[in-house]
């Protein structure tokens, strides 16, 4: 892991290109950073607190957190392209269903300060919840690809609902 984060890690940005294709760009993909986020949740979840690397994955946690609180839309929602709203302004649920449940769990573990972060989760929250339709699918889901793109209402697949599952289960501990 640490490896690649060296490679793909921004860290004027704080956030990771998805790949060497996109290395030194400006693009950065909302699922893409939603994975790791997410992922750092779950791999802190496993390592033991004695864990040498336990601090540097918190840091981690904290300073992709600390950046996409900065660009979360008003709507909730963060968009495909992470530093590029203008591109593809549609909201974008899988990529704000893995920070929600990376934030969420980040406050309950105490790796995110409560006051600072918990108005972000609860704006994605909100936002993911009414992105749900009548007949309980998650709309908004980018389709699978390789770079940002456009999402619709109707557009869904099962990597964003399990990524809506986890926040919900961390929102039900706040």
């Amino acid at each position: 892991f640490w490896d690649t984060k060296a490679f793909l890690f921004d860290p004027v940005q704080s956030l990771f290109w998805r790949d060497s294709q996109y290395r030194n760009t400006a693009t950065y993909w909302s699922r893409g950073n939603g994975w790791v986020l997410g992922g750092i949740a779950r791999v802190l979840e496993a390592l033991p607190a004695t864990d040498a690397r336990r601090g540097d994955y918190e840091d981690l946690l904290r300073q992709m957190s600390t950046k996409l609180r900065t660009i979360q839309g008003s709507d909730g929602f963060w968009r495909s392209g992470l530093t590029n709203q203008t591109s593809f302004t549609t909201p974008e649920s899988s990529g704000t269903a893995f920070f929600c449940f990376g934030m969420a769990w980040g406050i309950n573990n105490g790796v995110l300060d409560r006051a600072t972060y918990l108005p972000t989760v609860m704006k994605a929250w909100t936002a993911l919840v009414g992105a749900v339709n009548a007949q309980g699918r998650l709309g908004w889901v980018q389709a699978i690809g390789q770079a940002p793109g456009p999402s619709t209402i109707d557009s869904t697949n099962d990597y964003a609902t399990g990524a809506f599952l986890l926040a919900g289960s961390e929102i039900l501990k706040l």
